[in-house]
């Protein structure tokens, strides 16, 4: 089980984040149980993946984006996870992040949200997002007009970011109950379940076995109370190059 797109997120400082759903898994090998062979091979791509210097996920249906051009100067906007679908209001995005690993652990994230519309007229006024958590802060920008425009329009000690990403950690942990291992072409498929704010999650991983790295995820939570069943995907490549982490100006006022 890895700890992306798991962690807690707040609702805090004026900025509506709405969530529903998944919550901060815990995550750690002695957490693991089930089949021991899935659970040996897991390990060893957990070991291989996490020694990586950058990884980068790109992930759909997870986060919604609500139309925020009127609320920009107010510095607002509106996110939604968790549920099948964009809800009305809110538009598909598309979400980005990348993980500077030094030493098996996170140095940095960086997290881009841009909208990912079937119509251009959908998306006319919706802006993207972009999260950087460091050890000391999180900042966030809005991604409007040429990228020499863009800045850091807000900037929040860890305890009140709306992400919670606590640098230091691992990208992937072995957590959860395993089932035995499935094999397709040349990939080792694996299948897990846990349990994320009460909700039941089901991750199905695919790992290249020529290097034992992660390449794509599902995860597919159960319908539970007040929240929906939902399901989501993530693509996870190695980039060649090493980023440099972003810089950009803080906001006028």
């Amino acid at each position: 089980m890895s700890t992306r797109f798991l962690r807690a997120l707040s609702a805090s400082l004026g900025v509506l984040l709405i969530i529903s759903g998944v919550d901060s898994p815990s995550g750690a090998s002695s957490n693991s149980t089930g089949n021991t062979a899935a659970i040996a091979l897991y390990s060893r791509a957990v070991t291989t993946t996490n020694a990586l210097p950058v990884l980068e996920d790109t992930s759909t249906n997870y986060f919604f984006l609500q139309d925020n051009s009127s609320t920009l100067s107010t510095s607002g906007f509106h996110l939604q996870r968790g549920v099948p679908r964009a809800p009305a209001g809110f538009v598909d995005a598309r979400v980005i992040q990348t993980y500077r690993i030094v030493g098996t652990k996170e140095k940095w994230i960086l997290t881009k949200i841009v909208p990912d519309c079937g119509a251009t007229s959908a998306c006319r006024h919706t802006v993207g997002l972009e999260f950087f958590d460091a050890p000391t802060s999180e900042k966030v920008a809005y991604l409007t007009g040429p990228t020499t425009k863009y800045c850091w329009a807000q900037s929040f000690a860890p305890s009140n970011s709306y992400f919670g990403a606590t640098i230091g950690l691992s990208v992937w942990n072995v957590s959860g109950k395993f089932f035995p291992v499935k094999h397709h072409a040349d990939q080792t498929i694996f299948t897990s379940q846990y349990s994320s704010g009460g909700q039941p999650v089901t991750e199905t991983d695919w790992v290249a076995t020529s290097t034992d790295r992660f390449v794509r995820s599902v995860y597919q939570g159960s319908a539970i109370g007040q929240y929906p069943a939902y399901s989501f995907s993530v693509v996870e490549t190695d980039p060649t190059s090493i980023p440099l982490a972003p810089n950009f100006p803080t906001c006028a006022s």
